[in-house]
């Protein structure tokens, strides 16, 4: 609101009065812009990101070596260990985190079979003649569109029968 002077030659008070009025004004505009823009905090305790399970799994089958690679399908996966081919029998697939569907993912692998990558003394371990051609137990991480499971451990399955 303007305020007008009777006085005639006070034009300094009649500015003030206008600069104060328009710096709330201002104000008054930021904020409700700022508010209008800002996403209402109620909607933002209902939001549910989509997350996906950890695609961590645990394969239970028997490591064989070939002389030449061959299509790979689910339950027998064309494996490569660094630049070898080799075959994964797979006998049982059991996922870490119950939500993640292993089994579906791995019939999800290309032909092509799946790239073995983990550190060098666990490949070191899988390239072992006795790992071989016995059943052994892989888990890693599973990524079946990059054909690549990144083995965590590896070891000897155990035989006992008290386990399904």
């Amino acid at each position: 609101m303007v305020a007008w002077s009777r006085r005639e030659g006070n034009t300094s008070h009649f500015i003030l009065i206008l600069r104060r009025n328009m710096t709330y004004r201002s104000i008054a505009l930021i904020a409700s812009v700022a508010l209008l823009a800002a996403p209402p905090w109620s909607c933002a305790q209902d939001f549910i990101p989509d997350v996906q399970p950890a695609p961590l799994i645990r394969l239970i089958g028997v490591l064989e070596e070939v002389e030449k690679p061959r299509a790979s399908s689910f339950p027998v996966l064309s494996v490569w260990l660094g630049d070898k081919p080799r075959i994964f029998r797979v006998a049982r697939v059991e996922s870490v985190i119950p939500a993640y569907r292993a089994e579906d993912r791995l019939r999800e692998v290309s032909s092509l079979g799946l790239r073995f990558l983990a550190e060098d003394e666990v490949l070191a371990a899988l390239q072992r003649p006795e790992m071989h051609d016995r059943s052994i137990v892989i888990e890693g991480w599973l990524r079946p569109s990059a054909g690549v499971l990144r083995i965590r451990t590896v070891r000897v399955a155990d035989d006992s029968p008290d386990k399904p």
